[in-house]
């Protein structure tokens, strides 16, 4: 009898698995029911895994020319099919992914099986015995091979999973900025812009705390016996900036240095005997409290963060990228040989901040992606019953922006934030303050010359969508899309249009225009790679606009401050405006006010004269969002920390006084003068709340 080949392709993926032939789509061998054209997208994506398969190239398989029918409801809702049957979420996607206004890519490895299969002829009755005999002895051999493995995995579940949660702290007010640390019996955390260390058992009850003599002090890590913390005071005795690390008693002793080092991160060894510590692009150690210290390996960027694994035979560590701020994890053994560690997402991550359970059988990651931060589990231990791929902890709910591991239980210790916004309008002759818009999370806002038409950012902890409404609180427009993350806007003089700051998902900062009315939103087409802090020209028709600090994006690049003409696309650098951004034009247009890169500096620019003139130094504080007074008589500029304040300036002379102090009056700790009207100013503020929670997993 002849032999005939058949050679049929599935796709396999997660629990999921699609045949090509039977044009079936199974989840652990159950057929799911999903129509004809969402197969045959999902198809053409997983013969595409991790390319970007555009919008156009779906419009001409599946919708021929001739064909008519709205192409744009008629993807978006089989991509919508899809991702139901697959339980996915467009959000934070685990299979598809959306790249706004080009298409889909997916995001999974998927095994492909098209080998041959061989029919043959059915065998003689002189081999039947034989080759029964010998499919027995391999299938018994498999049996045991596979019991034998299910029993080594019985003890560790195929993924992790959280089986009780529980609140720790109720106050709202754990700084998102820091790390906490845990002994296994208390957690340790600072407040935001409070130089306090406060703990909390980890079963939950009253917190405590005692004084430090730390400024905006930052924990990197506890000693294995629990008794010290390494911290790093992010302000020095002289007001500057600073790195010097502390070994501070979580009894409440006082705080020694760690030598006369300054670090970006620092983590002690699982036996206590060593400390290592990153200084910009190396990373040493120290066996002796700092007196003395070795070079360990070099890396190609800072490294905010380190821990070793739970053995010491590994530190793993967070590289950032100097040119595009975004951060992956890399590790050194004992030979100080340095790899990347892969994550296993199945795309480009920006990850920081990795820990390792007690038993390393797990490692836990941070991962920034839009403008949203979550953390992930990854399993540790390899097997052939595992699929390898990590697991989301918050399920796309509240952001978790710090972790630590329990040395004591299978526990995990996180800050779990979210954050709104508020306002306040300040009287400038009565010095009182009033809620704006009290019932809405809004920020930022703008107002049309006129007082009719205002601008607005909806806040909710990283979604920011910009609203258009009368100054009255009615007629509500959303001008932008939700995965866009809105930064602030301006009207042009005329009130026509608006300027937007915002930007897409792992993208950088760019700048848009919109009109007032609604519509498509226009991208500069400009040269720079990241914009910031747009402004209208008096002629309606040309923006101004800076570029972001270094500590916002690519820390090489030059900063200027330029002007783009929409009417002929060209662009033109205001002369002198090296090392300055975030200007602000005059209502007259004549003049600008502008920030040193190291937001230290306020001048003012006359166009007329193309001048510079220092108004403020403040060489103890950050400053920043400065704001012309409607007669342009005045500026206004915000001071930034702990005691946060509105400062006014005299244009003419440059007479300086101080006219708010926010800790003093809003309880708040994200606070700044944004916009003036006549007689007021608006004041805008964040209103987050951070909390401790406790997950026990298994």
């Amino acid at each position: 009898m002849e032999q005939t080949t058949v050679s049929p392709r599935v796709y396999r993926f997660g629990s999921f698995e699609l045949s090509v032939e039977a044009a079936e789509l199974r989840k652990n061998g159950v057929r799911l029911k999903l129509q004809d054209q969402p197969f045959h997208i999902l198809r053409t994506l997983l013969e595409h895994p991790g390319e970007l398969v555009t919008r156009e190239q779906l419009r001409q398989q599946l919708w021929r020319e001739g064909t008519f029918v709205d192409f744009e409801h008629g993807l978006n809702t089989a991509i919508k099919k899809i991702r139901d049957v697959l339980g996915d979420d467009a959000d934070t996607p685990r299979y598809i992914e959306t790249v706004p206004r080009k298409g889909y890519r997916f995001l999974v490895p998927a095994n492909r099986d098209a080998a041959a299969v061989v029919q043959a002829p059915p065998p003689s009755s002189r081999s039947h015995w034989q080759s029964r005999t010998l499919v027995l002895i391999v299938a018994l051999a498999v049996a045991i091979g596979i019991v034998v493995l299910v029993l080594r995995e019985r003890s560790y579940p195929p993924n992790l999973r959280i089986t009780a949660t529980r609140q720790l702290t109720f106050t709202g007010d754990v700084s998102p900025f820091s790390t906490i640390e845990t002994d296994g019996r208390r957690v340790y955390y600072f407040k935001y812009l409070d130089s306090h260390l406060y703990s909390v058992p980890v079963g939950g009850g009253p917190e405590s705390s005692y004084a430090t003599r730390f400024r905006e002090p930052v924990i990197l890590h506890i000693s294995p016996d629990g008794s010290t913390l390494l911290v790093k005071e992010s302000i020095g005795v002289s007001g500057g900036r600073s790195d010097r690390i502390w070994l501070l008693p979580t009894n409440g002793g006082p705080a020694r240095p760690l030598g006369d080092i300054e670090a970006q991160s620092a983590a002690w060894s699982p036996d206590g005997k060593a400390i290592a510590f990153a200084q910009h692009e190396a990373l040493y150690r120290t066996e002796d409290e700092g007196a003395t210290y070795r070079r360990l390996v070099n890396t190609t960027g800072d490294v905010p963060w380190m821990r070793w694994s739970p053995d010491g035979r590994h530190l793993r560590f967070t590289v950032t990228d100097s040119k595009t701020r975004v951060s992956s994890t890399w590790e050194a053994g004992h030979n100080s040989q340095v790899h990347s560690v892969a994550m296993n997402l199945g795309r480009p991550l920006d990850t920081c901040c990795g820990i390792w359970t007690r038993d390393s059988r797990y490692f836990f990651f941070r991962e920034l992606r839009g403008e949203r931060t979550d953390y992930w589990a990854a399993k540790e231990i390899w097997s052939p019953l595992r699929s390898g791929k990590p697991s989301l902890l918050s399920g796309g709910g509240m952001e978790m922006v710090a972790a630590t591991a329990s040395p004591l239980e299978d526990s995990l210790f996180v800050v779990g934030h979210e954050e709104s916004g508020m306002i306040f309008k300040f009287d400038l002759a009565r010095r009182q303050l009033t809620p704006f818009l009290p019932e809405l999370s809004v920020q930022d806002p703008d107002f049309s010359s006129d007082g009719k038409w205002m601008v607005l950012c909806q806040l909710h902890t990283r979604q920011s969508v910009l609203w258009r409404a009368r100054s009255d609180g009615s007629e509500w427009l959303q001008l932008t899309d939700p995965k866009l993350f809105v930064g602030y806007a301006r009207f042009s003089p005329d009130g026509k249009r608006i300027a937007v700051m915002a930007k897409w998902p792992d993208q950088p900062w760019k700048i848009y225009w919109v009109s007032a009315d609604g519509g498509a939103l226009h991208e500069l087409n400009v040269p720079i790679t990241s914009q910031a802090d747009p402004n209208w020209m008096a002629d309606n028709e040309s923006i101004i606009f800076g570029q972001p600090p270094r500590w916002f994006a690519e820390p090489d690049s030059p900063r200027a401050i330029y002007i783009h003409s929409l009417q002929t696309g060209s662009i033109s650098k205001v002369p002198g405006s090296e090392g300055w951004y975030s200007p602000r034009l005059s209502p007259d247009g004549r003049r600008l006010l502008a920030l040193s890169i190291d937001e230290h500096k306020l001048a003012l620019y006359d166009f007329a004269t193309s001048q510079w003139r220092i108004l403020v130094q403040s060489p103890r504080k950050r400053i920043g969002s400065p704001i012309w007074s409607p007669d342009g008589q005045w500026a206004y500029v915000n001071t930034y920390g702990k005691n946060g304040s509105v400062l006014r300036i005299r244009i003419r002379d440059g007479i300086t006084e101080e006219i708010l102090s926010f800790g003093e009056r809003i309880a708040s700790p994200s606070c700044y003068a944004w916009s003036a009207l006549n007689a007021s100013l608006l004041i805008s503020c964040a209103r987050p709340n951070s909390n401790i929670y406790a997950l026990h997993y298994e």
